[in-house]
């Protein structure tokens, strides 16, 4: 069900209209600056925001305020999914929880959450006791030393990748030559035999000239 389907079946009354954009008014907009932070910022406020609805809201009425916060990129995303859920290729969300589950995927990077937790254990580190310390250390170079890898990794993967491209390049350069090579040498062949016909030809010519002056 679209979100303006929504609000022909159920908000049917004037005054159903006026709570529904009276609550509108409420929720923050989301999609002009669409990095990490501002997500989260934005998705507490909704989770404060709920807190203050009656029971008697469904959760597609509660769906329908979130969705009408989005701008820009948000917007621009939802309208994209909503086309792929028409044809089929996604799951409609029916609620704020799968809207939640499904933008922190989009709106907050895995490395986000990574950093966050390095964050988090020095944090912890502070408030631990001074023998746990080292462990705690050893935690969070573990962390760091599996990120390094995977960069290594990734970047690793990226230059075999470019190599192997460049090889293949080089490789077709050399193929194209060689077939260029092998045409202008046909040619000259070809070339060569047209001459050495032409040259029997015009020999064949003088021969009979000379005979036919002979015999006058």
């Amino acid at each position: 069900m679209s979100y303006r389907l929504y609000n022909r079946l159920h908000l049917g009354s004037h005054s159903e209209h006026i709570m529904h954009h009276t609550h509108e008014s409420t929720f923050p907009f989301f999609g002009e600056d669409i990095s990490a932070l501002s997500y989260i910022s934005w998705e507490r406020e909704i989770d404060d925001l709920m807190h203050s609805f009656h029971l008697r809201h469904s959760k597609y009425y509660i769906l329908t305020l979130c969705i009408s916060s989005f701008v820009g990129h948000a917007r621009e995303w939802w309208d994209y999914r909503q086309s792929r859920v028409e044809k089929g290729r996604k799951s409609p969300i029916q609620n704020w929880s799968e809207l939640r589950a499904c933008m922190r995927k989009i709106f907050i990077p895995p490395s986000f959450d990574f950093y966050r937790e390095i964050e988090k254990k020095k944090i912890e580190i502070a408030r631990r006791k001074e023998e746990k310390l080292t462990i705690l250390v050893r935690e969070i170079r573990e962390l760091e030393e599996k990120e390094r890898l995977r960069i290594q990794t990734r970047e690793q993967k990226e230059r075999e990748n470019f190599e192997k491209e460049m090889r293949e390049e080089r490789e077709k350069d050399q193929r194209d030559r060689e077939k260029i090579e092998k045409r202008e040498l046909e040619e000259r062949k070809s070339s060569k035999i047209k001459r050495e016909k032409e040259k029997e030809k015009e020999e064949n010519e003088r021969k009979r000239e000379s005979k036919t002056r002979c015999r006058v």
